[in-house]
């Protein structure tokens, strides 16, 4: 952890216990845990080409169903590093101008998620003229790709928002343990100003700190995960009632209104890939009961934009024969509610 990480840890416990303030904040805390939220919620997908195309699906006629026929209006889309580079110097935006042209003519929010680690595993997706390299000549060229995108693709209407890395400061993944916020904050920094939309960084909701995703950006996105596997635990539950996410909001200073759930689960947690695991297994961590359960959680967190995370794996059991998540799915996106 570097002094700036300690540094703003110090600045929040600091506000959390000034003394004047602990009765205002135990006011906020407790209308947190008992006023239930009543807001409108708008409902939206992540989708990866990648995964698509790894479930045995053509991709692009996936995507196209997720927007015609889930009627999908909020999409969150990737730019995968080792698509987009192959090649040291050389640039293809084929597969993202494809998505986003069509996310134009439907007039949809879109958030484009750029960086080195990004959504999916193995989280980190780098090209492999890169491997091996020090980290220094990494970021240099990572600064570099951020460039190049941001003013490709900046001329598309329907992104609404950038989103820097995924959960850069959440150890998890195929990647570096925790990535600097110095760099991280330089990396937000030059794509405002190559762009003027807004950008946010994400954090895992259940074990992230969240500061640093939320401080250095202009809005925070968090992950949201009910039921898990863990290699050293098991199958794991996490305990947490919604009004943990709007506590922990308060604790930290973060308006609600600030914080986009970019993934809510709404497919298996898997220890291998997905195909790989048994019906059986796959429904202890995502089920017909467990799917609308999710989407009712993620309702009364408070929290008002919800991107479901598993559209593509929705796609392949249609296809296969169980249309259960899919069509829940469009009665969510077209009345906003199951």
């Amino acid at each position: 952890m570097d002094t700036a990480q300690i540094k703003r840890i110090l600045i929040v416990i600091f506000k959390m216990f000034l003394p004047l303030g602990l009765i205002s904040l135990a006011t906020l805390v407790t209308l947190s845990i008992f006023l239930k939220p009543n807001r409108p919620v708008v409902w939206g997908v992540t989708f990866s080409q990648k995964y698509t195309s790894d479930l045995g699906l053509n991709w692009k006629e996936t995507y196209i169903k997720t927007l015609d026929d889930l009627k999908v209006k909020n999409i969150r889309l990737i730019a995968y590093w080792d698509d987009i580079e192959k090649q040291k110097g050389v640039y293809d935006f084929s597969d993202l101008d494809f998505m986003l042209n069509e996310a134009d003519k439907r007039n949809l929010n879109v958030i484009l998620a750029i960086g080195r680690k990004l959504p999916r595993w193995p989280e980190c997706f780098e090209p492999n003229w890169i491997k091996g390299e020090d980290e220094d000549f990494i970021d240099a060229r990572l600064l570099l790709l951020l460039a190049k995108e941001t003013d490709h693709l900046k001329h598309f209407n329907s992104i609404k928002y950038w989103q820097v890395e995924n959960e850069p400061f959440f150890p998890f993944g195929d990647c570096p343990l925790m990535a600097s916020e110095t760099f991280v904050k330089q990396e937000i920094e030059l794509v405002k100003s190559i762009d003027k939309r807004p950008v946010i960084t994400s954090d895992s909701g259940e074990g992230g700190a969240w500061i640093f995703s939320y401080y250095n950006s202009d809005g925070l996105a968090i992950s949201m995960y009910r039921k898990v596997r863990l290699n050293f635990w098991g199958y794991f539950k996490w305990p947490f009632p919604p009004w943990f996410y709007r506590v922990k909001a308060v604790l930290l200073d973060i308006p609600m209104d600030k914080i986009i759930n970019t993934e809510l689960q709404a497919e298996p947690w898997a220890d291998s890939f997905i195909l790989n695991v048994t019906d059986a297994e796959a429904s202890k961590t995502m089920n017909h009961q467990l799917f609308p359960d999710a989407i009712n959680y993620a309702r009364d967190t408070g929290i008002t934009q919800n991107y479901l995370w598993g559209v593509e794996w929705w796609y392949y059991k249609k296809l296969h024969g169980d249309s259960f998540y899919w069509d829940s799915a469009k009665k969510l996106f077209t009345q906003g509610n199951l």
